[in-house]
């Protein structure tokens, strides 16, 4: 029988408070940061030693779906996908890594907060130590798609749920109890189950006015504005109602 061995991959670089990232800071009059992280780069006791001496306040907290402190994954896009609600408490975001994706769950994670509440991201890319910001603007789009889809499912007769077999994102007992769910509110619906969702097929069913998402809910934020076909997460489904007037606020 294979075994499974996990190995931490860590970056073995410093991760220094560089003087842009310092400057920027400044200019921005920043007194308070939540800090993430991707995993390679969560070793950051002397940046944070370093950000404390420039007296700005950091924040820190667990990620429920991960082991460590700091650490973020692509699917902690909900507001309640942390321990602690530090990025309410902070004046900014501040993530340490690579790419867009993580630190785009943090923006997507607020998408129920008002404007005048909303955080914006702080990438600090500690390989080329350079700085880039993300703020609401970069998920707008979804926004909009989201509330669209909201509007459609809440209007549709025929739902379809998507249900994959990958570990650690199946819900089909979720699936069973939302189509139960949809019964009693006069809907019918189908469970499509499969290994990997591939949403170019969904054409193939014009007979499904909406689908729901029961994996990784970036399907449902990110992938919906590729897709012509309307797709909500399964956590929304349950009362999308609501989900709508949160994103109208």
């Amino acid at each position: 029988m294979p075994r499974l061995l996990l190995i931490d991959a860590k970056w073995k670089g410093k991760i220094f408070l560089t003087n842009n990232l310092k400057k920027y800071l400044k200019e921005k009059n920043i007194k308070s940061i939540a800090l993430f992280a991707s995993v390679q780069f969560t070793n950051l006791n002397d940046f944070i030693k370093e950000l404390e001496k420039n007296k700005i306040k950091v924040n820190i907290t667990k990620a429920k779906r991960t082991n460590k402190n700091m650490q973020i994954l692509g699917c902690d896009c909900d507001g309640d996908s942390f321990k602690d609600q530090i990025i309410k408490n902070s004046d900014l975001i501040l993530y340490v890594g690579d790419g867009l994706f993580h630190p785009k769950a943090l923006l997507l994670s607020q998408i129920k907060e008002k404007k005048e509440s909303f955080k914006p991201v702080i990438i600090f890319d500690p390989i080329s130590n350079k700085i880039n910001e993300i703020n609401k603007k970069d998920i707008d789009k979804q926004i909009q798609k989201k509330k669209r889809n909201l509007k459609m499912f809440i209007n549709s007769k025929t739902i379809g749920i998507l249900v994959t077999i990958k570990p650690g994102q199946q819900y089909f007992n979720s699936a069973k109890n939302l189509k139960e769910k949809l019964k009693e509110n006069g809907k019918k619906s189908y469970i499509f189950i499969d290994n990997n969702i591939n949403l170019s097929q969904l054409e193939n069913y014009p007979f499904i006015h909406c689908w729901v998402n029961t994996a990784c809910p970036r399907i449902g934020t990110d992938d919906i504005v590729n897709v012509e076909q309307p797709i909500i997460n399964l956590k929304e489904a349950f009362n999308p109602i609501k989900a709508l007037e949160e994103l109208e606020n």
